[in-house]
């Protein structure tokens, strides 16, 4: 029977990242983590963040090579505070005040609806959170972020996510609080969430990606799960290449049929 290593139980574990690199991703894959205490960072080798940012530009700063953790301190954006666990959701936020004076929303009746659908760590509860390419993962990940630069490639991953289980594709988002459905939604619910770029009010407020592109967050239950398909499934579909017909007639040969697609 196995024994359990409690003093290494944040440390990168054996993944098989490497067929990552045949998407040829602009945005570098990222490896993402909440932290209870201090003392779960020691010996990873993450630098702290020096600068007071929002959550959502987190993300791309990991995407250009940091490996760093990020404390309540360094968060700008009030979500990055109470979404994390890391402070409390004020009266101000909760009561949907923010975004009427900002023409987010017309009254605050509309934007409070939207604290109902958020999931909110339990406050006190995280001291930091982690990002880092994974050429520079030292932890291991509770989430897997995946930011697509094309639909071809945005097809692929999300193609694996459900390919040996017939899974929904979901994409749950709101407009504000974009960071919710890429951090905490995943992390808390454990379902793989996408959320498209140039919707939500703060990536696109901030201008940190191209319109119209899938991120996918894809918790740590479903990560080797996911690399497995990646390099099982075919890379591009028969029924969607240059042999088509070819691939369709051995389908309905297969099946003793004709025509059934």
């Amino acid at each position: 029977m196995g024994e359990l290593d409690y003093d290494s139980r944040h440390r990168l574990k054996p993944h098989d990242f490497g067929i990552l690199e045949k998407f040829a991703f602009t945005y570098a894959p990222v490896g993402f983590k909440f932290f209870n205490v201090e003392a779960d960072l020691d010996g990873l080798g993450l630098e702290p963040l020096q600068s007071k940012i929002a959550w959502c530009q987190m993300l791309l700063e990991a995407q250009k090579g940091r490996a760093f953790y990020a404390t309540a301190e360094n968060q700008y954006c009030e979500p990055g505070v109470f979404l994390s666990g890391m402070g409390e959701l004020s009266a101000l936020a909760a009561g949907g005040r923010i975004g009427p004076p900002f023409d987010i929303f017309p009254t605050e009746r509309a934007n409070r609806r939207v604290y109902g659908h958020l999931s909110l760590l339990a406050e006190g509860s995280t001291y930091a959170v982690a990002f880092a390419p994974l050429n520079k993962l030292t932890f291991d990940p509770d989430l897997l972020i995946l930011a697509c630069d094309n639909l071809d490639q945005g097809e692929r991953v999300l193609r694996a996510t459900q390919w040996d289980t017939g899974d929904m594709i979901l994409s749950n988002m709101t407009y504000v609080m974009g960071c919710n459905w890429m951090f905490t939604y995943p992390y808390v619910s454990g379902n793989i969430n996408t959320v498209w770029t140039g919707v939500c009010y703060g990536m696109k407020m901030y201008k940190l990606y191209p319109p119209g592109l899938p991120i996918v967050s894809i918790p740590w239950h479903h990560i080797d799960r996911v690399l497995r398909n990646m390099n099982e499934m075919p890379w591009t579909l028969p029924g969607h290449s240059d042999r088509k017909e070819e691939a369709y007639q051995k389908g309905f040969e297969r099946l003793g049929v004709e025509g059934i697609i």
